[in-house]
């Protein structure tokens, strides 16, 4: 399946804060996923635990783009033997908050395709309750 996750939301916090819970370990592993080895920086391998994705429990991924508080892009892979999809977060101000734009796009086995699809909504609602 062609995945096509677009899902654009409005959090009530600066730029700043919310750049700040995308790009810090901790805070991934509060909203997302739990992190081995997370940092900020272009070329930056890291995996992410997940139970129902992958057959060895990881999410393999990598920073493949980085514009600090504007843009970040991530692959994201559930194994080596297939090809990455990709993350994009994109930040903008809005008001006195930030419009922030999630997408997660490229081929992907349908079944896991359709857990990305579900789950992105509540991921985002849990980064939003982070940040209250």
């Amino acid at each position: 399946m062609i995945l096509d996750v677009r899902l654009d939301e409005l959090i009530p916090h600066p730029v700043e804060t919310v750049w700040g819970a995308l790009t810090d370990a901790e805070s991934i592993a509060g909203w997302l996923m739990a992190t081995d080895g997370f940092r900020a920086e272009v070329g930056a391998s890291f995996r992410m635990k997940t139970g129902t994705m992958s057959a060895d429990g990881w999410v393999r991924a990598e920073v493949l783009e980085l514009d600090p508080r504007r843009r970040m892009v991530w692959s994201w892979s559930i194994a080596d033997s297939l090809a990455p999809t990709t993350v994009t977060f994109e930040l903008a101000p809005e008001g006195d908050g930030t419009r922030l734009t999630v997408t997660h796009a490229g081929q992907i086995d349908p079944d896991i395709g359709a857990l990305l699809v579900s789950g992105w909504p509540g991921r985002i609602e849990l980064l939003r309750r982070s940040l209250d």
